[in-house]
């Protein structure tokens, strides 16, 4: 299937955009459709059909192609971004997935994930990390598909979040690194309202530790979207950790970011000893969970204002 190049994009987008508002603005209000755990999970069994998916394999290759399809099938506008990185194995091919819904601000809110799977593990499935962000973010999609929207919601599926050599300094986060710069020679910042990154949310134990390098307003709404569905005993507040993941690169250019995480993935409560496992496999997720991370991020869109009618 053809993708625009992303001058094209670059180009059209904007024009694009307001058309599809002002379209979205006459119409009537669109009920918004409730977020299916099962449906999202159907997603990450579809993901992991695609492991291993290194960054710059043959297999993280077709994992991004897969997600970019789901996109277009479900009825977004879809860039495949493709670049080259260096890593300490040698130049290597990634590739991104944006895909994006306007809203009649022409602010935006990023909706973050990756994709790809640590290298170097037999049997690796990679079920929760990072399958269950990106099933949450397809599933999202599908949900806000129709819905009138104030700001635009931009799914960023990340390529090479893993270190290709265990996070020695320049390696991982090459693909929000990439997407990170590219909105930073792009200008207008000040249009990026949020970046709610979403990584490894679907443990049957669901538990967020939330890193101290996440912003304090982003917080506050977390907070607040998860006392409203009654799940506020899962939010733990980790004010003396920093975690090392996709949100950095957005924060360092001072867009808002915050880290949806689940570091409490193992064998009991607070052991993260299935992480980087073949442990992480499909038994581990739960469909609940899932639902939860669905919801609570939708409870922080309404927040942030993303809808003009919820």
């Amino acid at each position: 299937m053809m993708r625009w190049p992303t001058q094209c994009y670059r180009q059209w987008l904007p024009m694009i955009c307001l058309m599809m508002s002002l379209s979205a603005c006459q119409q009537e209000t669109v009920n918004l459709p409730a977020f299916d755990g099962e449906k999202a999970f159907q997603e990450v069994e579809r993901l992991v059909a695609f492991s291993p998916r290194d960054a710059g394999t043959p297999g993280g290759h077709a994992a991004a192609q897969h997600i970019a399809d789901r996109l277009e099938q479900i009825g977004l506008l879809v860039e495949i971004d493709a670049f080259t990185d260096s890593t300490p194995e040698g130049l290597k091919d990634m590739m991104n997935v944006l895909a994006y819904l306007p809203g009649r601000s022409g602010d935006s809110i990023i909706l973050g994930s990756h994709f790809d799977t640590m290298p170097g593990i037999p049997n690796f499935q990679g079920a929760n990390d990072s399958g269950s962000s990106t099933g949450v973010l397809i599933e999202l999609a599908r949900v806000l598909k129709n819905q009138p929207l104030n700001h635009g919601i931009i799914f960023a599926f990340f390529d090479g979040e893993e270190g290709i050599a265990n996070f020695i300094p320049g390696d991982g986060l090459h693909g929000s690194r990439h997407y990170a710069t590219r909105l930073q020679k792009e200008g207008q910042l000040e249009r990026y309202r949020a970046m709610i990154l979403l990584d490894m949310i679907g443990d049957k134990n669901l538990t967020y530790t939330v890193p101290a390098n996440s912003d304090p307003k982003l917080l506050k709404s977390l907070i607040k979207a998860s006392r409203k569905l009654d799940v506020r005993e899962k939010i733990v507040l980790r004010p003396h950790t920093i975690i090392t993941d996709d949100h950095v690169p957005f924060l360092n250019i001072n867009i808002p970011a915050i880290d949806l995480i689940d570091f409490y993935f193992g064998s009991q409560d607070k052991l993260n000893d299935y992480w980087h496992t073949e442990q992480d496999s499909l038994d581990k997720i739960s469909t609940d969970s899932l639902k939860i991370s669905g919801d609570i991020t939708l409870e922080m869109l309404r927040d942030l204002g993303a809808f003009i009618d919820f």
